[in-house]
């Protein structure tokens, strides 16, 4: 390996494997460089004028790592970005989102975004190799600047991702006070819950609770004499009904679409009323699908 390959190499380790073209450019020339992305030793990445080599993979840290190239190193990992890298993201964005000092300009450019900071960045914490806000500060900001219906879903995910408790959520709502949504998080924290399967089963939740219907209960177990049990993805244990959300049930197989089947069967002769769900009734039919759970609910009481 020749001297300017030492440099370069010396140059892109210390940087996660990624370097900028004004880099490369003061160790080889410009059709060097296009040599190395022709042959495969180096790949483009969203930003022009950023690369990495072949052999980084391509995963949000790696992205992560490229991107801080253009937005500084001083940066911090927020939001969205922050979520999916502690591994409670619900959200698919082609936007990266760093945090950097209260004064910073807050500014975007292709595929990032720079967001300036109240609360500074100090609390900062490595998470495979990227600084990044605290996973509890991390859940705060997302479910404070996301669509109301999305709440629940990122707080679900981040108490069964076991990387944050609900008293962690609860510290660093007080210490988020006065910010943006911060009352509607607030509201949400001590309904969030760990057992919930799934982004839309949350979703589906949430509509129940917005509209004021009684809390219900996730992953319920009913059980039978033969000591089989069934599982409910949320519901009402005291007013024997339940609520599904089937987003896959074209996928099943034809014994699961049986077991499912018997399944209902079980639970209609044993008093209890299974009420099914897709995401059209939770996205845009919402209104009727409280009004039909609302109808069993008051029914079961009267």
């Amino acid at each position: 390996m020749g001297g300017m390959d030492i440099r370069l190499a010396v140059l892109a380790a210390r940087q996660g494997g990624a370097i900028t073209r004004n880099q490369a450019l003061s160790v080889v020339s410009a059709a060097e460089i296009r040599s190395r992305l022709r042959r495969g030793e180096w790949r483009c990445t969203p930003w022009r004028g950023i690369y990495v080599e072949a052999e980084v993979s391509d995963d949000l840290p790696s992205l992560v790592r490229a991107a801080s190239l253009i937005a500084g190193g001083d940066l911090v990992a927020c939001h969205t970005t922050a979520a999916a890298l502690w591994g409670f993201g619900i959200h698919s964005e082609d936007r990266l989102h760093f945090l950097g000092p209260p004064d910073v300009d807050n500014r975007r450019r292709p595929g990032l975004q720079i967001h300036p900071s109240v609360l500074g960045t100090d609390d900062a914490v490595l998470v495979n190799g990227i600084w990044c806000t605290p996973r509890a500060r991390t859940v705060c900001d997302v479910v404070r600047l996301s669509a109301a219906i999305d709440g629940l879903a990122v707080l679900d995910r981040a108490l069964a991702s076991e990387t944050c408790s609900r008293d962690e959520l609860v510290v660093a709502s007080i210490e988020q006070a006065g910010l943006r949504q911060v009352i509607r998080l607030r509201s949400l924290i001590p309904h969030a819950d760990a057992l919930a399967e799934s982004p839309m089963e949350s979703r589906m939740r949430w509509r129940f609770l917005d509209a004021r219907l009684p809390a219900p209960t996730c992953q319920i177990r009913v059980g039978d004499p033969g000591d089989r049990w069934h599982r409910l993805d949320t519901g009402w244990r005291d007013r024997r009904v339940g609520a599904e959300f089937d987003g896959g049930i074209a996928h099943l197989t034809r014994d699961q679409l049986r077991a499912d089947r018997d399944r209902h069967n079980w639970l209609t002769e044993n008093g209890w009323t299974l009420l099914h769900f897709t995401d059209i009734d939770v996205y845009r039919r919402h209104p009727r699908m409280v009004a039909t759970v609302r109808r069993f609910l008051d029914r079961d009481a009267a």
